[in-house]
């Protein structure tokens, strides 16, 4: 029965990280990411189901449109695959729960950020306030409610002050994932991802100022950053914290 857990979230997380491939490329473009069908973006052709099997198609097809033989990015089966990872490390943390499927929503919604953020250096209101609602949602059926709104307002405010005090160094998409990012974790867990997002940001600004000759004034795109320190904190943070505070102690 485990096996067959681990297959479902698998391919679930291959589903996901399809629809997450046409989110990533169509909303920085303001388009609908329903329509129209998915298709080939060289030639036009609407892509048939057999094309649109997650990673699968992209092995037989070996990389090339069916239609016009142009050659796919291998980043559509990388994010598929990365989905199915992500969703899958989120099971096996919490298993059958209501929890699970709040990570999986979160999982979708940074993955997307960050993509979004390394290719076009902005995360879009489309996707940020759909996250948060979800998020207020799933916290009022596990009947967190209370702790997601106080989450989300504590994290979003730290950040408008953090935009507000570096002059325009974080945009506005940082500080709406920030809200959707305290909103998931809730309260106290977003200031344990405060906490992992700023170890994580320090070590990368150390990494660009050693080996990129960086300066103060060097653009940095935060949005993977953020996605990696939330995705830590939600799964793990609860755990690392009680591991800290019981090191303390000793």
């Amino acid at each position: 029965m485990t096996w067959m857990y681990y297959t479902i979230v698998a391919i679930l997380g291959l589903i996901f990280g399809s629809f997450a491939n046409v989110v990533i490329h169509r909303l920085p473009r303001g388009e609908s990411v329903v329509f129209p069908a998915s298709h080939c973006p060289s030639c036009g052709q609407i892509l048939s189901t057999g094309d649109l099997i997650p990673v699968i198609s992209y092995l037989l097809l070996r990389g090339h449109c069916r239609y016009c033989a142009a050659e796919i990015s291998p980043r559509y089966p990388l994010v598929e695959a990365l989905m199915a990872l992500l969703f899958l490390l989120v099971f096996l943390q919490w298993r059958l729960s209501l929890t699970t499927l709040t990570g999986m929503a979160l999982s979708f919604a940074l993955l997307c950020a960050a993509l979004i953020d390394v290719d076009c250096g902005l995360i879009p209101n489309r996707l940020t306030m759909p996250a948060l609602g979800a998020a207020l949602i799933l916290a009022t059926l596990s009947g967190s409610l209370l702790s997601a709104l106080l989450g989300g307002l504590v994290l979003g405010g730290l950040f408008l002050a953090l935009a507000l005090l570096s002059n325009g160094g974080l945009g506005g998409g940082d500080i709406k994932l920030a809200a959707v990012i305290g909103a998931f974790c809730g309260w106290p867990g977003a200031l344990t991802a405060l906490v992992l997002v700023s170890l994580i940001g320090g070590v990368y600004a150390l990494y660009l100022l050693i080996f990129k000759g960086a300066g103060r004034k060097t653009a940095v795109r935060f949005g993977p950053i953020l996605a990696l320190g939330a995705f830590l904190a939600f799964n793990y943070g609860a755990q690392w914290a009680a591991w800290y505070f019981s090191w303390l102690s000793r």
